[in-house]
């Protein structure tokens, strides 16, 4: 979905690379797609103001969007979403 979505809406022919230079992989075996949820995340949020391709033409996405802190932080507020989704529904 995100090829169509950034072939489409960006016009990148998908040969394109993104690279995230400088964001850190997780240090557990859990974290991956809490990572990947706030990359994508952030590209949504960087593309409604039009500014996506301008960070993928300069050769990467920000360093400050992957780092450790931040992605725990998105991890537990993505875990209190949940939860208050839950307990909303019953």
């Amino acid at each position: 979905m995100l090829n169509t979505w950034l072939e489409r809406g960006l016009q990148l022919d998908m040969k394109t690379t993104i690279v995230a230079t400088g964001i850190t992989q997780q240090a557990n075996n859990f974290d991956c797609g809490v990572h990947v949820l706030y990359i994508i995340t952030k590209m949504i949020e960087v593309e409604k103001n039009g500014k996506l391709l301008e960070y993928l033409e300069k050769g990467g996405l920000p360093v400050e969007w992957g780092t450790a802190e931040i992605v725990a932080n998105y991890r537990q507020e993505v875990r209190d979403l949940f939860i208050s989704l839950v307990e909303s529904d019953t």
